[in-house]
């Protein structure tokens, strides 16, 4: 089993994707003498340019508004229309300093393929306030194919939320332009021996889409692995009111999610918002702008990068296998991810305590004493033992990657050698795993207790996409979940002891 295909869906998760596919070409070797470490032809696939030149492109299928793919389709190209018609276009949007430097190095080398890390000449250096588009930092080169631009929204329209919609939105999108059997299929077609699917979206916006997406996969694929990253809504259930109904709908949005997940995805990573991380131990070496979608998607990206690392190594896990490994029981579909930059990679050097961010948590957790091992993280007493995945080398540092560090040796410096090169450190030593761990049953029992605070008060369902009873399913499905992490999620519900709506 090898190649692996790839969905991005959402502002949020093309973000983080634009990260990933960054760090994934700072691992092409250009030196015949260097070792190579990753099997490059797990992501991309290798083609021809229409002048008869070899190109690599993500195996990568991408959803996002039309506006967010501005810069990769300019508005200035040749017209088509016929004119019959008169045409109006807006002005074009103009690159940043960072991407028309990129553009001119690709033009004067001729250049079809990954960008070569190690250029000899001086790129401006990014900030988060220069970012307006993922694809003013992007990298690599993508097909036409991989690109899938729905309408834009009205200024008073929202996708947040909206089961119904979302799901009507991809049977829509499907039937108009062939999705599975056009785009996806050509992907699979080109692929020797086709593995699975690796998924991020944004549950907020696009996951009842993406839910729908798998069904459809599924119905063609009933076995083939997916592993799955949901970017949770910026929502936490405990601390709704009972009039925000933007907030119910979202929550509602991430717990149907959630139950559709466990059903269509072989291992799903539920990751909270960036929106509600908190600052903690984990960020003392980083100035990260938490606001920011360019810098907070940066640390996400390298802990989803670095934790899957292993699919994509010459001698590599298969993803099936990947995911059994965090599944053993065979019921319990989801893990944790954690992780923290700046730390060591040795296990044995974990026992001096690390902090972690617990991504599908509300809150920073830290390891307090300094003598515990990895497995001790999990509370004692729980009927699991936490399966851990970690990378075995560091974590790239593009020029795309924002230079939020605070250690002098990691900051992005505009010094020069005397050869005239920019230096900056090519890599991070990093740690990042995943687990199945005790905050995934109080996950659980948090929807659960929401969707049944819900259910017992005076709400107008119309407004959410979804009737009382189906709501009582949904509810009693989730505290199922919850049960089949075993005697943790017993200690999880014990230490919430939050109903999930508020009145007041």
């Amino acid at each position: 089993m090898k190649e692996i295909i790839y969905v991005q869906a959402g502002n949020g998760s093309n973000h983080v994707g634009t990260h990933f596919w960054n760090a994934q070409q700072s691992y092409f070797t250009y030196n015949p003498d260097e070792d190579v470490l990753v099997d490059h032809d797990v992501s991309f696939r290798e083609g021809v340019s229409p002048r008869g030149e070899p190109t690599y492109c993500p195996r990568v299928l991408q959803f996002d508004r039309k506006g967010t793919f501005v810069l990769l389709f300019p508005s200035h190209g040749p017209s088509l229309s016929d004119g019959t018609v008169d045409e109006i276009r807006q002005d074009q949007i103009p690159d940043i300093a960072y991407q028309t430097q990129l553009d001119q190095e690709a033009d004067e080398n001729d250049f079809v393929g990954p960008q070569d890390p190690k250029t000899s000449s001086l790129l401006p250096p990014l900030r988060a306030s220069d970012i307006r588009y993922w694809s003013d930092y992007n990298r690599v080169h993508y097909l036409p194919r991989s690109m899938h631009r729905l309408p834009d929204l009205a200024e008073w329209e929202t996708a947040d939320g909206d089961w119904q919609g979302g799901r009507e939105t991809f049977l829509r999108y499907d039937s108009e332009n062939a999705l599975m059997d056009d785009s996806f299929r050509l992907f699979v077609e080109e692929c020797d021996t086709f593995q699975g699917l690796q998924l991020c979206t944004d549950n907020a916006s696009f996951g009842s889409f993406v839910n729908s997406l798998l069904m459809a996969f599924r119905d063609e694929f009933p076995k083939q692995p997916t592993l799955m990253f949901a970017v949770m809504s910026d929502v936490v259930p405990g601390n709704l009111e009972i009039d925000d109904v933007r907030g119910i709908r979202k929550a509602l949005n991430d717990a149907l999610c959630l139950r559709g997940l466990n059903e269509l995805s072989t291992m799903t990573v539920p990751l909270q918002s960036p929106s509600n991380w908190r600052p903690g131990s984990w960020t003392a070496e980083l100035t990260t702008d938490l606001q920011s979608i360019y810098e907070a998607s940066g640390v996400l990206s390298a802990h989803f990068e670095n934790v899957t690392l292993p699919l994509r190594l010459k001698v590599r896990e298969s993803l099936y296998g990947f995911c059994q490994q965090l599944n053993v029981y065979g019921n319990t579909p989801f893990a944790e991810l954690s992780g923290a930059f700046r730390r060591p990679l040795s296990i044995r050097d974990v026992t001096r305590g690390w902090p972690e961010l617990r991504c599908p948590g509300t809150q920073v957790r830290e390891a307090r004493s300094s003598r515990r091992a990895l497995q001790d993280l999990i509370p004692t007493g729980t009927a699991w033992f936490p399966h851990s995945l970690h990378a075995p080398i560091e974590y790239p540092l593009p020029s795309s990657f924002p230079s939020f560090f605070r250690a002098k040796d990691l900051r992005v410096e505009l010094r020069h050698t005397s050869q005239g090169i920019l230096t900056r450190p090519r890599s991070v030593p990093m740690l990042s795993t995943l687990a199945s761990g005790w905050l995934l049953p109080r996950l659980f029992s948090q929807y659960a207790d929401f969707v049944g605070a819900c259910v017992r008060r005076k709400i107008d369902w119309a407004t959410l996409g979804i009737d009382k009873d189906e709501a009582q399913q949904l509810r009693d499905d989730l505290w199922t979940l919850r049960d089949n992490f075993g005697e943790g999620s017993e200690l999880a519900s014990n230490e919430d002891g939050e109903e999930g709506l508020d009145e007041g």
